[in-house]
């Protein structure tokens, strides 16, 4: 049986969209900044390419972030995140991807327990800040996930050297959680050999289209 391939663009911009719904893309993942590791766009922004996507039958996806660099936020930071979630929510957005770790690499679970309240009914999606949790500690960090409704869960692969064992060991601990890996920082050239290697369906990347 043929499995479906999808791929998520990272775009930055607005600027970016109507080109990758040209080329295909049925879901897109929006940010700014992405020479700083992706950030919020602004509301006039959020508001446009929702209705754009929309219109053209185009899930999207907000990074939601409120600055360059790692976690852990601060108190400003948290309020800014929530803000903004709440007003993508308003605004129509399918989906917000995001995360929050403390200084020892582990999921603040009180500030993601206060952004997944406020992201009520998009598709959540944790970020690549996935990749900073050591391995021995995934498992449990990917059960608190599932149990707070993340439903996919971002990894550029590059904790170690050999990117697909590490997708593969992440991978069988989410399934066991009924969350999606997606394999991220992927291109074009390598989208089709990473989904068949991994036996996924959906790779995410900048330059994936």
């Amino acid at each position: 049986m043929t499995i479906l391939l999808l791929v998520e663009p990272l775009l930055e911009n607005y600027t970016e969209l109507p080109a990758a719904i040209r080329a295909g893309a049925k879901r897109v993942a929006l940010a700014d900044n992405l020479a700083a590791g992706g950030t919020t766009v602004s509301k006039g922004v959020m508001g446009e390419a929702v209705r754009y996507a929309h219109e053209h039958q185009v899930a999207l996806d907000l990074i939601i972030a409120p600055r360059g660099g790692k976690s852990p936020y601060n108190g400003v930071e948290i309020k800014m995140m929530e803000a903004d979630l709440l007003e993508a929510q308003q605004l129509g957005a399918d989906g917000a991807i995001f995360g929050a770790l403390t200084d020892q690499n582990q999921l603040d679970v009180e500030v993601l327990s206060t952004l997944i309240a406020a992201a009520g009914g998009m598709t959540l999606t944790f970020d690549t800040a996935f990749d900073q949790i050591r391995p021995q500690d995934r498992g449990a960090a990917l059960d608190w996930l599932g149990s707070q409704g993340v439903d996919r869960v971002l990894s550029t692969g590059k904790f170690s050297d050999d990117r697909e064992a590490d997708w593969i060991a992440s991978k069988r601990l989410a399934d066991a959680d009924s969350v999606v890996l997606v394999p991220a920082d992927v291109t074009a050239d390598e989208a089709a050999s990473v989904a068949d290697a991994l036996g996924v369906k959906l790779v995410y990347g900048e330059n994936v289209l």
